[in-house]
């Protein structure tokens, strides 16, 4: 019987969890590193680019400063993809991983009801998502400290909080699937298929005029679309997203509590 399924799920997920915060340290390192050097030419090199590409990751001149340059990466590509994949991975494991692994039934003889323990599940998602957040955000501030140049530290909150809410939002879908179905593939066919699919919006929305109006269907739009790290956060984008995570997880609480695990 385990005495507190929260710190058990952390526990089971500790190494993932530091091998991400260790990858987005290291990879916030190496662009804060970069950006001296090829900031500057980044830009010429944006300038260069074709409207429709220049439409899709802003304006040139934004790229020979930290935060334009930081906005497209580590959090232009890299940070959402692996921060909505760790995620996924967590609201994954969190009931259909543990029911697919017939362990679901060792959870619940603990004298603990299903609510809590789809709470205490999605605290530990929490926690396990923040953690790499955190490293890559440290990582920013050392390499700035390193290469003696200097960014916005409200902005970077701003647009690391905006990242976490992806990741969460993203997480607690992965979670409410697999509480209402119990099913690991189907769990991350839905969630993969909204991230890939947002992705996709995300790069083809502001080519076409005509299908711009999509951009409001991809998690990917609230996330960056008014580039946080430059502009600072858009509270109603961040507001979605956190909406999104928040009826994910109310739905995980009901289907979970409706469903006939015998």
């Amino acid at each position: 019987m385990y005495r507190n399924i929260f710190i058990k799920t952390l526990r089971d997920g500790r190494r993932s969890t530091l091998l991400v915060g260790i990858g987005l340290f290291l990879i916030g390192i190496y662009v804060a590193v970069l950006f001296p050097d090829v900031g500057e030419s980044f830009s010429d090199l944006m300038d260069n680019m074709p409207e429709f590409l220049q439409s899709i990751i802003g304006d040139a001149a934004e790229f020979a400063t930290p935060e334009g340059f930081f906005s497209t990466q580590p959090f232009g590509v890299l940070g959402p993809i692996i921060m909505m994949s760790l995620a996924i991975n967590r609201g994954i494991a969190a009931v259909s991983g543990e029911e697919e692994g017939n362990t679901l039934d060792q959870l619940m003889a603990n004298p603990v009801s299903r609510t809590s323990l789809i709470l205490q599940k999605s605290l530990s998602l929490l926690i396990s998502v923040t953690v790499p957040t955190v490293f890559l955000g440290a990582s920013l501030l050392l390499g700035a400290s390193i290469m003696n140049f200097e960014f916005s530290f409200s902005k970077m909150l701003q647009m690391l909080i905006s990242l976490l809410l992806l990741a969460w939002a993203m997480g607690f879908l992965a979670l409410a699937v697999g509480a209402a179905t119990g099913s690991k593939s189907m769990a991350l066919g839905v969630s993969a298929t909204v991230a890939a699919a947002s992705y996709l919006i995300h790069l083809l929305a502001p080519m076409v005029d005509a299908i711009s109006f999509t951009k409001y269907f991809s998690v990917m739009y609230y996330y960056i679309g008014d580039r946080p790290f430059v502009n600072g956060m858009t509270l109603w984008h961040g507001a979605v997203l956190a909406i999104i995570a928040l009826l994910s997880l109310v739905c995980s609480v009901y289907a979970f509590n409706r469903r006939d695990l015998h």
